[in-house]
């Protein structure tokens, strides 16, 4: 059963307009305020109850009020007081505008999510690493990129993640590769994927059927290769693409952002081996196809010069923006896509979130060779890379 915290994306269902810091009517009719939830002591607490009952649900689900960006809003009793650590609550009365120095340069905000701060990352399914199928509402910033081919027939060939409400990552190798066919085109995205074969999602491995919302197809609007991605280089350094959506996503219970390492902790961390990863797709790459439902596996990190040792053969050197993982017996990023994501978990001020250490880039065949690691861009990388395209 999946911690309420998912339930963020109900207001789509609910029907409700963001309405900021006005006055609102709490489920028991009383006097509140619409608030981001993480400064609501009462219901924050609320979501943070083991196990939620279903009247807990039903009373979170009708708390909701809105959204600020990514942060959900909630309608909070009055005299409830912001929970420590949380923002600061609006000022009340006039506020004095600081002077801003004349030499003073202009501070780019960021458009994505905040590692960290209960926006991004947020997947609370109980994991069973042993096993390989995911759960409906699990890793749910995976997306299917869409190719359109010859005669209009339509098929998905590569992974990626979802980083905002309109942005995709995905591997370089997905969007100019010298191998994809000339007469396929990357077209859209698809989002709250589970298993391609159903039309409707439904999960009934626990208590009762656990049913997905609809899908979301997406065209692209732009694509946005690495400039200095080689798309026929043998090192494929600089693997890595934006993916700009023609809409922006509805973020629900199956589709949200994951975190980037964006934070100086992430940013620095170079120590990958025995790092423990995962690897999350449908198994789907430019030339095969593997399983209908969305799958996980677990990997270990890799070092540079372990890694190189066994590259060296095929004349491929492992460079500081791409990082190995894996090398078990059967267990590789075979078992997830092609521009797919290697998932790292941290903790933060709003607690345990997942953020993307790496895409899936190259390695093997066949995959799953004992002793030879899957190949990934190193995330951590490319921030400031990313930052500068999106808008």
């Amino acid at each position: 059963m999946r911690v309420y915290l998912q339930f963020l994306g109900l207001v789509a269902l609910l029907g409700v307009l963001a309405v900021g810091q006005n006055a609102c009517r709490t489920p028991n009719q009383k006097n509140g305020r619409c608030i981001s939830l993480f400064d609501c002591n009462s219901l924050s607490t609320l979501l943070r109850k083991q196990p939620l009952t279903q009247a807990d649900r039903t009373h979170l689900a009708q708390s909701q009020c809105g959204w600020s960006g990514n942060y959900p809003l909630v309608c909070c009793p009055d005299g409830v007081q912001q929970q420590q650590g949380g923002r600061p609550q609006q000022q009340k009365g006039p506020v004095r505008p600081q002077p801003v120095q004349p030499t003073q340069a202009p501070v780019r905000q960021s458009k994505l999510p905040k590692p960290g701060d209960g926006q991004c990352g947020l997947d609370t399914s109980d994991r069973i690493y042993g096993g390989e199928a995911t759960k409906i509402d699990e890793y749910p910033w995976l997306a299917l990129l869409e190719y359109t081919k010859t005669g209009g027939s339509k098929g998905f060939h590569c992974g990626g993640v979802l980083i905002s409400d309109q942005y995709v990552l995905t591997a370089s190798h997905c969007v100019n590769s010298a191998d994809l066919p000339t007469t396929w085109k990357l077209t859209g995205v698809r989002l709250g994927e589970w298993n391609l074969e159903t039309d409707t999602d439904c999960d009934t491995s626990g208590v009762g059927s656990d049913c997905s919302d609809p899908v979301q197809d997406i065209p692209i609007e732009k694509l946005i290769p690495h400039e200095r991605y080689e798309p026929a280089g043998e090192q494929q350094y600089n693997d890595i693409a934006l993916l700009r959506l023609s809409r922006p996503a509805q973020l629900s219970y199956f589709v949200k952002p994951i975190c980037l390492p964006s934070t100086n902790e992430l940013r620095a961390d170079t120590v990958v081996q025995g790092k423990k990863y995962v690897v999350a797709g449908w198994g789907k790459t430019e030339t095969r196809s593997q399983s209908d439902i969305k799958l996980k596996v677990s990997v270990d990190g890799v070092s540079h010069p372990t890694c190189n040792n066994v590259y060296k053969s095929q004349r491929r050197t492992i460079g500081d923006t791409q990082i190995c993982a894996g090398g078990e017996k059967g267990k590789d990023s075979c078992r997830g896509d092609s521009g797919g994501p290697l998932m790292g978990v941290s903790q933060g001020p709003k607690g345990q979130f997942t953020y993307l250490a790496g895409l899936v880039s190259y390695g093997p065949s066949p995959c799953g060779m004992e002793g030879w690691p899957g190949v990934y861009t190193r995330v951590a990388s490319y921030i400031d890379w990313i930052e500068s395209k999106v808008y």
